[in-house]
């Protein structure tokens, strides 16, 4: 996971945690019931809440044992319904433990049901149902926004827990000076807003990222969260109350413009708030507007542009002023200088959402503003489709969080009907399900189903990754139907749920052993007394950047993770915020609507009454090989039903350890050392879980390290990597060192394709083609290479059969070391 800055830099005054002692309770706690967040006792673990008839139930099992365990699922009468025997996966890398896998997908029986593995333990009890899993779920995720309201009281009727109810936060907002006079004598109006996290912190760039996932699940989903779904004041207005929460959340953006100038970054505090606070102490606090950047100024014109287009239909005055503010808040943007927001230490109050990229920003307010353009029949939409489509992040998608957000653009264009080139769209999507398949391939080839890759750190906020990522799963499914990346929303939905490593449902309220305590500084204020509401998403382990006093150091990432009771000096880990929880509503949404085709006789595969293997597929051949990855290529197996996967393996003595799964017949395995001898063999599965044999065996060794070819003394060093493959196409990712004593300055990046590969769209880099001789010239924000430093540019190509892997690079002429 490439690292992203982050907001928080945490302070927090010192706050009594009581202990809350209540009864574990199975599955989705209800009423005022809690679990106290101790960790799951069994090292058998499984999602808390359960599996549907028809997807994968695949357990993790921890256990130093190098042979296969015999496992048995029991129904809630004690009788054994399935056994069978783990599949060895060794050692996990992402959480240091040794750990099996039980697949009991075969178990279509409804009810509770418990999995035993002999000698190691049971897990927790779990439901195989034939209904979604979590019809509540995308319903109370939203109703963490209300509950985060600023600018008026927020009433009992509408919360979960009356003791929740409270006057209005900071209605001052309605007139709050710039700090250090930066517009002068002139007061904001930023009154209603939503607090961004376990403080009362309003900032452009995060709230751009929220609200685009709810309203994204809106244009997806338009009936999903209809009028007085969600019980909140706007209820009975006749519109979605997902968008009138957006609406509510949104209406502090055009706000945060002055006269002139660029939009302010932050509004917050003048010191850290007390943990936990009354709100006569936080409103009491100084508070101003932060001074601006172009980050946020662009935030402001994709949001307002994009509400106005949602809200177009039903409120079209509304929609006006809002397109008004989008169409202004653009052209502060563009008609300005760049500008990145300036830390203000002296009055910090919060963290920053400090960026310093503003490429991606303008690429989502472009796409923003040219789709309403397009939607309100506005002369300008040719001026923004320019902005598009002149972008170097034109088409680019990957993971996206409130700091790289071109892949939020480039999802908006998949889901609003737009005038763009077909086969610009064509390639939008293929880059989206390559994305997606690589998801499937990182869930493959982990010990717990994290949709991550335990070879990197875990970031803060990592359980948003995972949600994000999610997200591109469902868009998946959308697009294409196929199931497989349902299956993997589920699996991802698994590790949220409890089959982790922290043994724990980062979900409140949701399993027996779920967190209790967040990052919140509202909801810390009456816990234990009254629970946290259900339905908040934990941050997640984070190694990335501990700068708290809770989350422990020195573990393995997906252990990195501060324990029960603790939230005040835990935001590291468990912290709370909008950005989080809009995903997880996205997810939840997904999940309830599509639970119908992951049932026993619904879905495209055949559930799991399909008993018979596929056929093993052909021995692999080796295609190219580098020093640190042998790219294998296979004929495909057959089934009855059909193929959904295969997955290669190393084979060392009787030991089979998983190095890679893909959806089609090439896998690229990666982290291999140079000089070093290996064996791979191949198996297939499809819908149902069943597995076929073993293919045949290939050896294969890696190449020599050193300088690469034609390159002594070299004072570049390119690496590589093809990142996925698909019919006809393939994903790439080029990292240029600077290996020389100075700064390296507007480089001209060459290699030669060795069959027929071509660039159709490339992000990082700029590049063109004559014949197989690629040369790429920098972007602005990659052109300086300093002494040390590196770069990478990606890239979606096209292939007329396997993609090769170029063997020489050269910079400005002079040929680089191969990494």
């Amino acid at each position: 996971m490439p690292s992203r800055p982050h907001h928080r830099r945490g302070r927090t005054a010192a706050a009594t945690a009581g202990v809350v002692l209540a009864a574990l309770l199975p599955l989705h706690l209800a009423g005022g019931a809690t679990a106290h967040a101790n960790a799951d006792p069994s090292p058998v673990r499984v999602n808390q809440i359960g599996y549907l008839t028809g997807a994968d139930k695949i357990a993790t099992v921890v256990s130093p044992s190098t042979s296969p365990l015999p496992w048995e699922v029991r129904d809630a009468g004690g009788r054994v319904v399935a056994s069978g025997t783990t599949e060895v996966r060794g050692h996990d890398a992402a959480s240091g433990d040794h750990v099996h896998h039980a697949d009991f997908s075969s178990v279509a029986a409804t009810g509770a049901h418990t999995l035993h593995v002999p000698g190691v333990g049971t897990s927790v009890a779990f439901g195989i149902e034939d209904s979604s899993l979590y019809p509540d779920l995308a319903g109370e995720a939203l109703n963490y926004f209300y509950f985060h309201r600023m600018g008026t009281p927020t009433e009992a009727r509408h919360l979960r827990y009356p003791a929740h109810a409270h006057d209005a936060l900071h209605p001052g907002d309605e007139s709050v000076p710039c700090y250090q006079r930066w517009c002068g004598d002139e007061r904001l109006n930023v009154r209603y807003s939503w607090a961004d996290a376990g403080d009362f912190g309003i900032y452009a760039v995060n709230h751009a990222i929220s609200a685009w996932t709810l309203l994204n699940l809106h244009e997806r989903y338009p009936d999903a969260h209809p009028d007085g779904s969600l019980n909140i004041p706007e209820s009975g207005n006749g519109r979605s109350d997902l968008v009138d929460e957006v609406e509510y959340g949104s209406r502090f953006m055009p706000g945060l413009l002055p006269s002139t100038g660029l939009a302010s970054h932050k509004v917050h505090n003048h010191v850290w708030s007390a943990f936990p606070t009354s709100i006569g102490e936080e409103n009491a606090q100084a508070r101003s507007a932060q001074p601006p950047s172009t980050n946020a100024t662009y935030a402001v014109a994709r949001t307002t542009a994009h509400l106005a287009r949602v809200l177009e239909a039903d409120d079209p005055a509304r929609a006006a002023e809002l397109w008004e503010s989008a169409r202004d808040a653009w052209q502060r943007a563009e008609s300005h200088p760049v500008l990145t927001y300036p830390n203000a230490p002296q009055a910090e109050g919060g963290g920053d959402y400090g960026d310093s990229k503003t490429t991606d920003d303008r690429y989502a307010a472009a796409v923003e503003l040219y789709l309403t353009a397009g939607a309100l029949g506005d002369s300008s939409v040719g001026t923004y489709r320019s902005a598009v489509t002149g972008s170097p992040h034109y088409g680019e998608m990957g993971q996206f969080d409130w700091a790289e957000v071109a892949g939020a653009g480039t999802l908006s264009l998949l889901t609003v009907d737009n005038d763009l080139p077909a086969a610009d769209l064509a390639r939008m999507r293929s880059g989206l399900l390559s994305f997606a398949d690589s998801v499937i391939g990182v869930l493959g080839n982990e010990g717990y189903p994290a949709a991550i890759p335990g070879s990197s750190r875990y970031p803060w906020g990592s359980n948003s990754f995972i949600a994000n990522r999610m997200l591109v799963l469902g868009t998946a499914h959308d697009l294409t139907g196929d199931t497989r990346y349902l299956r993997a929303m589920h699996r991802s939905m698994d590790y949220l749920m409890g089959n982790n490593a922290m043994r724990l449902s980062y979900v409140t309220g949701y399993g027996a052993f779920a967190e209790t305590d967040l990052h919140d500084r509202l909801a810390w204020g009456a816990y234990p007394q009254t629970p946290f509401p259900p339905g908040w998403l934990s941050g997640g382990p984070n190694n990335e950047l501990i700068n708290d006093n809770a989350t422990p150091t020195g573990q393995p990432a997906a252990k990195s993770y501060a324990g029960p009771d603790t939230a005040p000096q835990a935001w590291g880990s468990k912290e709370n915020t909008i950005n989080w929880n809009a995903p997880l509503a996205w997810v939840a949404t997904h999940l309830d609507r599509t639970a119908h085709e992951l049932l026993e006789d619904g879905g495209s595969g055949p559930g799991p009454g399909d008993t018979e293997p596929p056929t093993a597929p052909g021995t692999p051949t080796v295609v190219a090989t580098d020093t640190g990855s042998v790219t294998l290529s296979w004929a495909a197996a057959t089934d009855n039903v059909g193929v959904t996967g295969y997955r290669v393996l190393r084979l060392d003595g009787g030991a089979r350890t998983p190095v890679a799964s893909v959806t089609g017949t090439t896998a690229v395995v990666t982290g291999l050392e140079p000089d070093t001898v290996h064996t791979f063999a191949v198996e297939a599965r499809d819908a149902a879980g069943n597995v076929s044999p073993l293919s045949g065996s290939v050896t294969v060794r890696t190449e020599a390290g050193g300088n690469g070819p034609g390159a002594p003394g070299a004072t570049c060093a390119v690496a590589y990597r093809l990142t996925s493959q698909w019919q006809g196409g393939f994903q790439a990712e080029v990292t240029l060192t600077n290996t020389g004593p100075t700064t390296l300055s507007g480089w001209s990046l060459n290699w030669d394709f060795p069959g027929g590969e071509s660039v159709s769209n490339m992000w990082g880099g700029t590049a063109s083609q004559v014949g197989g001789r690629v040369t790429v010239s920098p972007m602005d924000y990659t052109a300086n290479v300093p002494s040390g430093g590196s770069v990478t540019i990606g890239f979606v190509g096209s292939s007329p059969g396997t993609a090769g892997v170029p063997t020489a690079f050269a910079v400005n002429g002079a040929a680089c070391a191969v990494e």
